[in-house]
């Protein structure tokens, strides 16, 4: 209808159509929900996670750890090396993580294992030299080592410089007993013979010692050794 005026109606303010449009316009539609017919992208599955999920990252391997603590041990070091040389089969690859403390297993095991066998022959060596009072025998030479009244004795090449030279051995009887408990070293002068007493003579020096077991409580079957010992180290045999 024509305005009687010859005047158009003015726009709508709202930008409404002729038919009724909305006048804020066409509202934007909600994005698909995932799994939704036709739509793609979205958050995916549930439970799943974008991108995927990485793998789990490998285990240190417990033998090449047991191979390190083993080869710390003196006694169990040859073990260490053993667990380390299968701690190495296991790790290849990177199927299990601890390679390193393998291939550390193998080295400290056998530094370990040789160093305890070093020691052991040493001290094999040092029991195997050392000379009790029941093995003593007159013309060992010796080696001393005294420490609060108890002196070790170890035998040593007469050539070699030594401390000491066995010159006599007894054992407590009754009838000597006495004369021990008075002086150790005046009873073993009177067990050196005329001949072994004239070669001791010519050493300037030398002195009378004895060991025996319990030298504050000597008794009967105890053993004693005699030796002879200078201020220095004596260099050839005596007797």
């Amino acid at each position: 209808m024509s305005d009687p005026y010859g005047q158009n109606p003015p726009p709508n303010p709202y930008g409404q159509g002729p038919q009724g449009q909305n006048p804020y316009g066409q509202p934007t539609p909600p994005p698909p929900y995932a799994g939704a017919s036709g739509a793609g992208g979205g958050y995916g599955a549930p439970g799943a996670f974008p991108g995927g999920s990485d793998p789990l990252p490998p285990k240190t391997d417990g033998i090449s750890i047991a191979a390190l603590v083993t080869s710390l041990l003196c006694c169990l070091a040859p073990l260490g090396v053993i667990l380390g040389f299968v701690g190495l089969s296991r790790t290849k690859g990177g199927q299990r993580k601890g390679r390193g403390l393998a291939v550390a297993g193998i080295v400290i095991g056998l530094l370990m294992s040789i160093g305890s066998a070093v020691a052991g022959a040493a001290l094999f060596i040092f029991a195997d030299s050392l000379v009790s009072l029941d093995d003593a025998t007159a013309g060992q030479c010796v080696d001393l080592t005294k420490d609060d009244g108890t002196v070790l004795m170890r035998e040593k090449k007469c050539t070699e410089k030594h401390d000491a030279e066995i010159v006599a051995t007894t054992t407590v009887t009754e009838d000597n007993l006495e004369a021990i408990k008075s002086s150790m070293g005046t009873f073993c002068a009177t067990l050196v013979s005329s001949e072994d007493a004239e070669k001791l003579s010519g050493v300037e020096g030398l002195e009378y010692n004895a060991i025996i077991e319990d030298p504050k409580d000597i008794e009967v079957g105890h053993h004693m050794v005699c030796y002879v010992e200078s201020d220095h180290k004596l260099t050839e045999p005596i007797l």
